[in-house]
């Protein structure tokens, strides 16, 4: 297990667990970026992270960036989501680095983790390099997690 694995998978997870997804979102939306040091200072990591807020009701939503990944497992971003109204309500999803053996290729993987479980839910998006638009596309695919489309036809199903 490498420090950026453990820091997705293990210390980011348990800070949330700690503090609730919805004191974290507020400290990214204040981009209080300090609030983060202990993480990377327990994961033996100096990374100065970028961050990104937006509101879609009833949720507020909050992304941070991680150091680049090197292995499979490690991930982009990690964004949380909690509920406006139940704040008890909170969900970690990440953007995982993975690679296709067939295609020999890198590609992203949009993941949630629930206590110990972890989910792997779909291909996320073609990364940019830009944080502001890899973020945000980050958050249009795991919002629709969130708020599913209306399936009225088996054979309209994407799985």
């Amino acid at each position: 297990m490498t420090p950026e694995y453990a820091l997705v998978h293990v210390f980011l997870p348990n800070l949330v667990k700690l503090k609730g997804a919805a004191t974290v979102i507020g400290v990214i939306e204040r981009k209080e970026k300090f609030f983060f040091d202990p993480v990377w200072g327990q994961a033996h990591i100096e990374h100065v992270p970028f961050l990104l807020s937006q509101v879609r009701e009833p949720y507020r939503i909050g992304v941070v960036d991680l150091p680049p990944p090197k292995e499979l497992g490690e991930a982009f971003y990690v964004g949380l989501v909690a509920n406006k109204k139940d704040p008890t309500m909170g969900r970690y999803f990440t953007l995982e680095k993975d690679y296709v053996l067939k295609t020999k290729s890198d590609r992203t993987l949009v993941c949630e983790r629930e206590g110990a479980k972890h989910t792997k839910h779909f291909d996320g998006p073609v990364l940019t390099g830009n944080k502001d638009v890899d973020a945000a596309a980050f958050i249009e695919a795991f919002m629709e997690l969130l708020i599913p489309t209306k399936v009225t036809h088996k054979k309209d199903r994407q799985w």
